[in-house]
């Protein structure tokens, strides 16, 4: 049996890879992470196509990342690809020469089969006192990339008559998709007001507990550590939890006012971004505003968890024939490893 799992997420905005140590059969370690900045979803949404040189550079950074998982022992692979990918209009032919040439198959998810992923993982991840310390009537699940939005419903334990097949959601929405249209917000809201109000209609007047992944959502986790007083205050008790965040939708809202008041120069100079993050950071913000108001959030979970680490989760469960709920993921701490793409 492998010891070690290495998940590959082949995304519109990046290429990640995310390596696991199986430390018992309870127990799953992230030991390394990789982040290749390969935009698929700019030639995709633009052209329709993956072209020759991007998918020469998509290869050798696969090719790359498989290298460096060799590093680990008896490790297991998985390599799944999401919207960029599933929308391209030469993706059979695409998927069909990777898999020949890194000698592993590429499983393309539907947009329904992300969400239930990413669902699955981050229920398996957040422990249900979460749930029940923000008891709101309903808690949802969004995930924003750069060509896809998935939302879905996370039921608690006592509350789960409904098949969650039932409140999955994925909309072509990403910030890659959107930073080239104009204007932004008009569009957004038009196109997501009908989905969120069925999403909601059961009780229109009640408030949710909104649950927020993916890069943008992290990214603005950690900047809120530095810049919110609330947060601050509240850090200096030693039940602060190290993989989530939590707040008011009130908080969220002035802190990401401040944000989307700033220029791309100036969230560089300030917070460091770099100029890739600074292109769509605020686009997510605007989408992040439009679901929670839309929602009737009242409070925001940021996990520092996405789809590599369901994924990972998922390539676990399904090779020790073990449930994700019986698994325990322990997350490593600081940046991903930059990952070099040769041109």
């Amino acid at each position: 049996m492998p010891m070690n799992f290495a998940a590959i997420e082949i995304g519109s905005n990046a290429v990640r890879m995310i390596v696991g140590g199986l430390i018992d059969s309870c127990e799953l370690r992230v030991l390394e992470r990789w982040s290749a900045h390969l935009r698929l979803g700019d030639s995709v949404f633009e052209h329709g196509m993956i072209p020759e040189n991007i998918f020469q550079q998509l290869e050798q950074t696969i090719q790359g990342l498989l290298l460096e998982s060799r590093n680990f022992p008896q490790v297991k692979v998985s390599l799944s690809a999401t919207s960029a990918m599933r929308d391209a209009e030469n993706r059979n032919e695409v998927v069909s020469r990777l898999q020949t040439m890194v000698g592993h198959p590429v499983k393309i998810l539907s947009g329904k089969e992300e969400s239930q992923c990413l669902l699955e993982g981050v229920k398996s991840f957040l422990p249900q006192t979460l749930f029940s310390k923000f008891p709101l009537t309903q808690t949802i699940l969004a995930d924003l990339g750069g060509g896809s939005l998935e939302i879905s419903l996370l039921e608690s334990i006592d509350n789960s008559n409904n098949s969650p097949n039932d409140f999955l959601h994925s909309f072509d929405i990403g910030t890659l998709r959107l930073k080239k249209i104009s204007p932004v917000l008009q569009q957004l809201e038009s196109s997501l007001s009908e989905e969120l109000t069925q999403l909601c209609s059961v009780n229109p007047q009640d408030s949710s507990h909104l649950i927020l992944t993916g890069g943008n959502a992290k990214t603005f986790a950690r900047l809120f550590t530095k810049v919110s007083t609330k947060y601050v205050s509240d850090s200096s008790s030693t039940n602060t939890p190290e993989n989530w965040l939590s707040m008011d939708w009130s908080e969220f809202e002035r802190i990401a006012q401040m944000f989307l008041q700033q220029s791309a120069e100036e969230q560089q100079e300030r917070w460091g971004l770099r100029t890739q993050q600074t292109e769509i950071f605020n686009i997510a913000l605007a989408v992040f505003r439009i679901i929670g108001r839309k929602l009737r959030t009242e409070r925001l979970s940021i996990p520092f968890f996405g789809l590599k680490e369901s994924l990972l989760l998922s390539l676990v469960s399904a090779n020790i024939k073990k449930s994700q709920d019986d698994i325990r993921l322990v997350l490593t701490s600081g940046p991903p490893k930059k990952f070099k793409i040769s041109t």
